[in-house]
């Protein structure tokens, strides 16, 4: 029986190519992997994999000396330097021999070598090939699924990198157009600075943070221009706003009932006015978060997301997003404490995300919290319910779709 040498000639067997063969010889004889989708999959993922595109170059090489389009586990390729060169389009011999010791130790191939170091085969009887020297392609056909699944997640990682840097480049521009704008009119800017725009070699991580400061600098200069645009046209219609506090709150208990049902009710229900109600009770205090849960927040109030980044995973966060996102839908500092007063600061972030979900149905941002937070005052409002109609409203359009 032929022996089929592990160590490489002229060199020694480390252990990350003993794992690689072990885990090759495991492979059952009957898997198959197209070489194509497989080459493919690596020259997507050759940065995650440690490897150039002049070895995968020399790869497309070697596996154009299999017959028809899959490998096979046990499949061997024996050509010559020379030959391997011709087919990597004239790649210069030294260069070749790098590329393929890259490819070895990244386990994409085994070097099979014969007892002088030379590659080639020998035929049995029946004019098959019985034994071949050479390079060993089995590690892909093990690690064609793992190399898919890693091309496809660079592919959602270059997608994502594209994205946001389109995202860096359209905050940029607002920016400067509102700053533009306040200059002309003669508004006083308080704005900081527009951070430089980012490298051509920025990564996602780089991106996303620029992303969130961007963020948080078009709030500053939204607020800027909402205090001018609020001095020039007084805000709106206060009938426009009683509708829309009407409507806020579709559930009400009866301990949440106005007062003037609360009378017409009779005498039995006009003591349990006197004491807020539990859902108005959970923000009575500055510091005390809500009971509802941050994540049912985050779903019910998407639009969050275009000023966050994604960046909300507290009530903490919640909260100076909200203060954030304030200036820019035109609620005074005034009323903003006073819905803290009233609801706590988790209680007040939660009603100011809901408003900015449904922004353009709300003429007054600021007069509609000031109205919540009375209403909270007596007992009469809490964001839960809010929170709860926008979730409903979210999953009868998705199945809509």
């Amino acid at each position: 029986m032929n022996h089929i040498s592990s160590a490489p000639f002229g060199g020694r067997l480390t252990v990350a190519q003993a794992v690689v063969q072990a885990t090759a010889a495991a492979c059952p004889q009957e898997t198959k992997a197209s070489k194509w989708a497989v080459l493919r999959s690596i020259s997507d993922a050759r940065t995650r994999l440690g490897v150039s595109d002049r070895a995968v170059a020399v790869l497309h090489a070697m596996l154009s000396f299999v017959q028809g389009d899959e490998i096979k586990v046990g499949e061997v390729v024996f050509p010559s330097n020379a030959t391997l060169s011709a087919r990597a389009h004239g790649m210069a011999a030294p260069t070749l021999r790098r590329h393929i010791a890259q490819l070895v130790e990244r386990g994409l191939v085994i070097r099979r070598d014969s007892p002088n170091g030379k590659r080639y085969a020998r035929k049995g009887d029946d004019g098959t090939i019985a034994l071949a020297f050479g390079f060993e392609l089995t590690p892909l056909v093990v690690r064609a699924a793992e190399l898919e699944c890693m091309a496809a997640e660079m592919a959602r990682d270059r997608r994502l990198l594209k994205e946001t840097r389109e995202k860096v480049t359209l905050l940029r521009r607002d920016i400067a157009g509102t700053v533009e704008c306040l200059v002309n009119e003669g508004a006083a800017v308080t704005v900081r600075p527009i951070p430089p725009a980012p490298s051509r070699t920025a990564s996602l991580t780089e991106l996303e943070d620029l992303a969130f400061d961007l963020g948080m600098l078009k709030a500053e200069a939204d607020k800027a221009l909402a205090i001018l645009v609020n001095s020039r046209n007084p805000s709106g219609n206060v009938t426009q706003t009683e509708r829309h506090i009407q409507d806020s709150n579709p559930d009400f208990h009866e301990s949440e009932l106005p007062q003037e049902k609360a009378q017409a009710t009779g005498p039995e229900v006009a003591p349990d006015m006197k004491r807020p109600s539990a859902a108005a009770r959970q923000g009575s205090h500055p510091n005390e978060t809500p009971r509802i849960d941050l994540p049912a927040v985050l779903a019910a109030c998407p639009s969050l997301r275009d000023w966050t980044a994604g960046r909300v995973r507290s009530w903490e966060d919640l909260v100076r997003a909200a203060e954030a996102v304030r200036p820019a839908l035109g609620i005074s500092p005034d009323a903003w404490e006073e819905a803290v007063g009233s609801m706590g600061e988790s209680g007040a972030a939660v009603t100011v995300v809901t408003i900015l979900q449904r922004a353009e149905s709300i003429a007054s941002p600021g007069g509609y919290l000031r109205s919540l937070s009375s209403r909270a005052r007596s007992g009469q409002f809490s964001p839960g319910p809010i929170v709860v109609s926008l979730l409903r409203q979210r999953a009868k359009a998705q199945m809509a779709i």
